[in-house]
C-alpha cells in the first residue's frame, strides 16, 4: 500500500484533499495566527487607550476573526470535516471584508467633520458611511452563501457562481468609493482641524489609499480563484492563498497600526475647525482687559 493510499484511507484527509485539494500546511497557519493575534491586541489597546471613535473596534474585531480563521486551519491541518471546512471560509473569505467599512466611515467622518454643504447626494457623509457599507453587507451575503454553497458537491457551480458575483459587485462599489475618496481629497473644502496634527486630513488619506489597493488586491485573486473553478489551478495553490490573502490583508494591518486612523480624527468634544482670526484677537482682547484690571 502507497503512502498517498494509507492518506486517502484517513477520513479527515480525504475530505482535506476533496476541499482544499492539498493538506493545509500547520506552520504558515500558526504564524499567520500569532501575527494576527498580536494585531488584534495592540489595536484594541492602542483604540481603548487613545480614546479613538469607536468604529475603529472593527479593525481589532477583524484581526480576531482573522486569528479563528486560522486556529481553524491548524485544525484542518490534523484532520478537515466540513463543519470546519465551512467554518474557516466564512472567517477567512469574509472578516477581511469589514476593513472596508472603517474605509467607508473613516471618509464620512472626513466629510462631516469639514461642514460642506453640497447637492451632491453621494457627498453626503451618511450616503457615504450607509450606502457604502450596505453594499458591502449584500456582496458579504452574496459571497457568504456562495462559500456554503461550495461545499456542497451538486450546489459547487452555483456557489462559485454567487461568489464571483459577490466579489465583483465588491470591487465595483469599492472603485466608486475610491473616486469619491479621491475627490474629497483634491477639495480644498473638505478641511478640517485636529490638535497637534497639521495635515491630518492627507496623512488618513493616504492610509486610505494604501488599504484600497490592498483590499483591491486581494479582492482580484479571491475573483481569479473562483474565475478558475473550484479546484481550479489558483485554488490548488496553497503559497497563493497566503502571499495574495493571509499578507496582502496583514499588510493592510501594519499600515493602520503606522498611519493609525485615530490619530487624525478628533476625540471627543475637541474642537474640529481651527480658531478664526476674530476669535483669536477676541481671547487676546480680554486678555489685555483682564491684566488691565488687576493693575488697577
Amino acid at each position: 500500500m502507497t503512502a498517498m493510499d494509507d492518506l486517502l484511507n484517513n477520513n479527515g484527509v480525504s475530505q482535506a484533499l476533496l476541499l482544499f485539494h492539498y493538506i493545509p500546511e500547520l506552520i504558515p497557519a500558526a504564524v499567520a495566527l500569532a501575527l494576527y493575534g498580536v494585531v488584534a491586541i495592540y489595536l484594541t489597546v492602542r483604540i481603548y487607550i487613545s480614546k479613538s471613535p469607536k468604529f475603529l473596534y472593527i479593525l481589532a474585531f477583524t484581526a480576531l476573526m482573522e486569528v479563528i480563521g486560522f486556529a481553524v486551519r491548524i485544525l484542518c491541518h490534523f484532520f478537515t470535516d466540513l463543519g470546519r471546512y465551512i467554518g474557516m471560509t466564512m472567517f477567512l473569505l469574509l472578516a477581511p471584508n469589514a476593513l472596508a467599512l472603517v474605509n467607508y466611515k473613516s471618509v464620512g467622518e472626513i466629510i462631516r467633520l469639514s461642514n460642506v454643504e453640497t447637492n451632491k447626494f453621494y457627498l453626503r457623509p451618511k450616503f457615504v458611511t450607509w450606502f457604502f457599507f450596505s453594499s458591502d453587507i449584500f456582496s458579504f451575503c452574496l459571497q457568504g452563501a456562495g462559500g456554503g454553497l461550495q461545499s456542497t458537491q451538486s450546489y459547487n457551480n452555483i456557489g462559485i457562481a454567487i461568489t464571483l458575483v459577490g466579489l465583483a459587485l465588491q470591487l465595483f462599489f469599492f472603485a466608486c468609493f475610491a473616486a469619491i475618496t479621491f475627490y474629497v481629497q483634491r477639495n480644498p473644502q473638505y478641511q478640517y482641524y485636529v490638535e497637534g496634527q497639521p495635515n491630518a486630513k492627507n496623512r488618513l488619506i493616504l492610509c486610505l489609499y494604501v488599504t484600497i489597493a490592498l483590499i483591491y488586491i486581494r479582492s482580484i485573486y479571491r475573483v481569479a480563484e473562483y474565475a478558475t473553478g473550484y479546484g481550479g489551478p489558483i485554488a490548488r495553490l496553497e503559497w497563493a492563498f497566503y502571499v495574495f490573502d493571509t499578507i496582502v490583508i496583514y499588510l493592510s494591518f501594519i499600515v493602520y497600526c503606522v498611519f493609525f486612523i485615530g490619530n487624525y480624527l478628533p476625540k471627543h468634544n475637541a474642537p474640529t475647525q481651527l480658531p478664526t482670526d476674530n476669535s483669536s484677537s477676541s481671547s487676546q482682547t480680554e486678555k489685555g482687559d483682564i491684566e488691565a484690571a488687576s493693575k488697577l
